[in-house]
């Protein structure tokens, strides 16, 4: 009996011990106690925009406004010699306590606060060029108060990622609607719809204080979308922004799509079925390429665990982000609607790159291609 009683108490003790996390270069090495957030699996986006974050010129202040354990403001400021500090928030004391203890083990001054990230935002207005926003579901809540910390400065970069995905890919078509002012579309493209519409809420959002947006990095990963956008004052940038605003009309009978300021009234003009309308959302830009190319050379440097990953990642968003085009087709839905064949990648994009159009793989699937032809020429090539 005392035996399994000392067996049961060593058990306990174990699963209460902090658990040791590594991450980063040079790695570091972060202690995550019982009830604060750690999620493993976001180590590649840590990896990912760490790199953004080293693109960017002259001596950088940071808010990370969800941090729990720290770890992803603290790689920032470790692996990036162009970060001259960083502040953590949390509204979890036990979060807060456990950050400035990985920011004291990591030799980072302790500028750790338990406060909404809201309210910091508000107290220190101005303070930081460079706001993360990594929330649990929706930033939305976020985003203005985010957008107005920018509004006495010249510029400034603002991280957020969303993983209400089931919100802004269309299963909850209603909360779309009521969160984001925008109607999602639940088709072979929902992922860059929920970036974009992501990005039209941070544009008006930022708009109202004279601010224009120019998006730096999107990116769509498993169970999220995260976005960097580079701030500019100025009504005139902002009014521009605002323009980049727009539909999408989207034939569910053919695939058929068109990205405009405004929605298309009439029917589909490939087969004539009716048309789905997203939107309002962001129709301009997703990337800017300077900034991938920037990625890479850092990423080159770094002994990330998941660097091959990571390269291969940032190749294919370089090569997307050099074609003008909204959306893309994902070669099973186009075989499936047009009953047709299914071609392999290489077959697809030698078949529209030799009619002509330029054709790239896309990281937000990997079954899909990313182009500038028109429909009826993608139909005729992929559907031989």
């Amino acid at each position: 009996m005392a035996g399994a009683m000392k067996k049961k108490t060593a058990a306990a003790v174990a699963k209460k011990s902090p658990l040791v996390a590594s991450e980063g270069s040079p790695l570091a090495k972060f202690e995550i106690p019982e009830g604060v957030f750690y999620n493993p699996e976001m180590e590649l986006c840590r990896d990912v925009f760490s790199l953004l974050v080293g693109t960017r010129g002259g001596k950088i202040s940071i808010l990370d406004g969800m941090c729990a354990s720290g770890v992803r403001g603290l790689r920032y400021k470790l692996e990036n010699k162009n970060v001259e500090s960083v502040v953590l928030t949390d509204l979890s004391p036990r979060a807060v306590a456990c950050a400035r203890k990985n920011a004291g083990a990591n030799k980072i001054k302790k500028l750790a606060f338990n406060a909404d990230a809201c309210e910091i935002l508000r107290k220190k207005k101005g303070e930081f060029d460079f706001v993360e926003l990594d929330p649990f579901g929706s930033p939305v809540p976020f985003i203005y108060d985010a957008a107005r910390s920018f509004e006495d400065r010249k510029d400034g970069v603002l991280s957020i990622t969303a993983t209400d995905m089931a919100v802004l890919c269309g299963a909850n078509h209603a909360a779309c609607l009521k969160n984001y002012g925008a109607a999602p579309l639940d088709n072979e493209f929902c992922h860059e719809n929920a970036v974009r519409i992501l990005l039209g809420k941070i544009a008006l959002c930022c708009a109202q204080f004279n601010l224009g947006i120019t998006p730096l990095f999107s990116f769509s990963h498993r169970h999220y979308v995260k976005v960097a956008v580079k701030l500019k004052k100025g009504a005139e940038g902002a009014v521009s922004c605002v323009k980049q605003m727009g539909h999408v009309s989207y034939c569910p009978g053919c695939s058929w799509r068109e990205a405009a300021r405004l929605p298309r009234k009439n029917a589909c003009p490939a087969c004539n079925h009716s048309l789905e309308i997203g939107g309002p959302l962001y129709i301009g830009k997703l990337w800017e390429s300077g900034t991938v190319e920037e990625m890479l050379k850092l990423n080159s440097k770094r002994d990330y665990r998941q660097k091959t990953a990571v390269e291969k990642i940032l190749r294919t968003i370089l090569s997307e982000s050099r074609v003008e085009a909204y959306g893309y087709y994902d070669l099973h839905m186009l075989a499936k609607k047009h009953a047709s064949r299914i071609l392999g990648m290489d077959e697809a994009l030698n078949r529209v790159r030799n009619a002509g159009f330029c054709a790239e793989r896309t990281h937000f699937c990997p079954t899909a291609i990313r182009t500038d032809a028109e429909h009826n020429d993608i139909i005729r090539e992929l559907t031989k």
